[in-house]
C-alpha cells in the first residue's frame, strides 16, 4: 500500500484571485461562471493526488472547503466564491486579507498565503475587474441597483398615476397599437414618472458624473432608488436606476445607457422588443420639461449609435430584462 504523503513538488499550484470584493453583486458571481478564486492544479507525478483548498477573507467571509482528485500528469481548475456575512460587509472600502491553503489529503502543505485585497462597501459599483492580469467588464451588474420591489417604487408609481391624463399606470396594455400609438402610450407613463419625480419628489441633480472604463475599477458610489428619494437628488447613474426600477415596477423593458462618463435611461416602447426605444436624460427632471429631456435622450442615444461605441465597447446598453434573463438580480 502506498504511503499518504507525496513527494515534494509533485502538486504545482496557480492561483488568480480577484483583487476586489464588489459586495452588492459579489454573491451574483456564480450565476455568470465567475468565482473569486481559482487554483490550478497540476499534478506532475505518476499517480493521483487527492488535494484540499480553503480560501477566506479573514473577518469578512466564512471558510470556503473543496477536495479534488488530480489525476496523475492532469491538472484540475477549482473556483471558489467564499460566503460574505453580511453584518460584516464595511460602509466605506477597506482592505481585508486573502488566506488560502493548498494541502495534501494528509494535510502536507502545498502552498499558502495571504494577500490584501479590497472590499468595497454595498452601495459601491466596479465597472471592471482584474483578473488574471487581465481587466474583466463587468458594467451589467449596474442592474443589481434596479429595485422594483422597494416600496418606495411602489408610492413613486401611485403618485405618478395622478400625472396620467387617465390616471392610471397599465404597463404595456395598448394591444393592437400602431408603432407610432405605442410609442405614444409609452411615453405618457414615462412622463407621469417624470412629473411626480419633479413636482412631489423635487429631484434635484447633483453632479458627480459616472467613471466608467474598461482598463480601472473606477468605484463609484450609486444611490438606490430608496436613498435617491430620501434625499430628494440624484446624479445621472442614480436617476437613471430609479427610473428604470419604477419601469421595471410596471413590468416594462427599460435600457440603462451607460457612456465613459455619462449614464442615461432608454425603454422599449412595446413588449418584447428592445429595437424600438424611447430616451429620457434623467439628469433634466427638475429643470426641464419632459419634452426638452426627451429629446436630449433621445439625441444622446443617436449620438452613441453613429460613432459606433456600442459596438466597440467604449460605452454599453444593457437592457434589465436582458440582465434578469441572464442572472442579475436586484439586490433588494
Amino acid at each position: 500500500m502506498p504511503a499518504l504523503d507525496s513527494p515534494a513538488g509533485t502538486i504545482d499550484v496557480e492561483v488568480i484571485p480577484m483583487r476586489s470584493v464588489l459586495s452588492a453583486v459579489y454573491l451574483q458571481l456564480p450565476n455568470h461562471n465567475m468565482t473569486f478564486i481559482d487554483f490550478s492544479l497540476t499534478n506532475k507525478g505518476d499517480r493521483s493526488e487527492t488535494v484540499m483548498i480553503e480560501s477566506e477573507i479573514l473577518g469578512y467571509s466564512e471558510r470556503a472547503i473543496s477536495t479534488v482528485n488530480v489525476p496523475s500528469h492532469g491538472t484540475v481548475t477549482v473556483g471558489q466564491t467564499p460566503v460574505l456575512k453580511p453584518s460584516f460587509i464595511p460602509r466605506e472600502m477597506t482592505t481585508a486579507p486573502l488566506d488560502y491553503r493548498v494541502t495534501f489529503r494528509d494535510g502536507a502543505l502545498i502552498k499558502e498565503s495571504t494577500e490584501p485585497i479590497r472590499v468595497y462597501a454595498k452601495d459601491t459599483m466596479v465597472w471592471a475587474v482584474l483578473e488574471g492580469g487581465e481587466w474583466i467588464d463587468i458594467s451589467e451588474f449596474i442592474g443589481a441597483w434596479v429595485t422594483p420591489h422597494d416600496p418606495s417604487i411602489d408610492t413613486l408609481v401611485r403618485r405618478a398615476a395622478e400625472y396620467h391624463p387617465s390616471h392610471t399606470m397599465e404597463g404595456y396594455q395598448c394591444g393592437d397599437c400602431s408603432d407610432e400609438e405605442w410609442s405614444e402610450y409609452t411615453d405618457l407613463q414615462v412622463q407621469a414618472l417624470f412629473e411626480a419625480l419633479k413636482r412631489d419628489y423635487h429631484i434635484t441633480y447633483i453632479n458627480t458624473p459616472i467613471a466608467f472604463g474598461l482598463d480601472t475599477e473606477n468605484p463609484q458610489r450609486v444611490r438606490l432608488p430608496f436613498d435617491s428619494i430620501s434625499t430628494d437628488s440624484a446624479n445621472c447613474i442614480d436617476g437613471t436606476v430609479l427610473y428604470a426600477s419604477a419601469l421595471e415596477a410596471l413590468e416594462m423593458d427599460p435600457i440603462i445607457v451607460i457612456t465613459p462618463t455619462h449614464a442615461f435611461l432608454c425603454y422599449a416602447t412595446q413588449p418584447d422588443d428592445d429595437s424600438d426605444c424611447n430616451c429620457l436624460e434623467t439628469t433634466m427632471t427638475g429643470s426641464a420639461s419632459f419634452e426638452e429631456a426627451a429629446n436630449e435622450g433621445d439625441q444622446e442615444y443617436l449620438e452613441e449609435l453613429k460613432s459606433g461605441n456600442f459596438d466597440s465597447g467604449e460605452s454599453h446598453i444593457w437592457s434589465i430584462r436582458a440582465l434578469r434573463d441572464g442572472g442579475v438580480s436586484p439586490m433588494q
